[in-house]
């Protein structure tokens, strides 16, 4: 990592950690309108049982333990102890997972280990030189012919919708949140050399 990357880390870290402490015992109540997405995620995943599934930046795990119900082995990384608190809170007897207290920017885990890497609405709640890193991580630690799944907000087709729903998100989104609709999730897809699916 270089030393101006460390810094943005360090600097972000404080902000997150300070932020998810007041967001933690609300997200949930939010998290109810994206319950189908989590669901969806999984299902077009296309993983055999077992497989191992990293989620970066799991917030309360809701993405974690969506895997996790269908038999996956998943590992959740957050930098938010408040958030991870409620997501361990979640996990049910049988469930193979494991949450660790980590930046996502860099991960303690060796090339090529997961089957699927996946970040859900966590790129916009990070500066983008941490965003780009993460990408960069997920790549890393994601097999060859694995999947990498990225999940976050996008610019509206009907100029009314964009309005309304930027007007709405900025109400809890954190201070990320404008310029990374600003740039796009496909501008972050772009400088990570990732191509976009469906």
């Amino acid at each position: 990592m270089s030393q101006d990357l460390h810094e943005i880390a360090r600097k972000h870290k404080g902000h997150n950690v300070r932020w998810f402490r007041r967001m933690a015992p609300v997200y949930d109540v939010v998290e109810v309108f994206a319950r189908h997405i989590r669901e969806k995620v999984v299902s077009d995943s296309g993983l055999s049982h077992g497989a191992k599934v990293l989620d970066m930046a799991c917030g309360t795990g809701a993405q974690s333990i969506a895997f996790a119900k269908h038999g996956f082995s998943v590992v959740g990384v957050d930098l938010s102890p408040d958030m991870l608190t409620r997501a361990k809170k979640k996990v049910r007897r049988g469930y193979d997972m494991t949450f660790i207290c980590q930046d996502a920017s860099s991960v303690p885990f060796a090339d090529s280990g997961f089957d699927l890497a996946t970040i859900s609405f966590g790129l916009h709640d990070m500066p983008e030189e941490i965003g780009m890193a993460v990408l960069m991580e997920m790549r890393r630690v994601t097999k060859p012919d694995g999947k990498l799944v990225i999940v976050d907000y996008d610019v509206p087709r009907n100029s009314f919708a964009a309005a309304l729903g930027h007007a709405i998100a900025k109400i809890w989104e954190s201070k990320y949140y404008v310029h990374f609709l600003k740039v796009g999730l496909r501008h972050y897809l772009d400088e990570a050399q990732l191509s976009a699916g469906e």
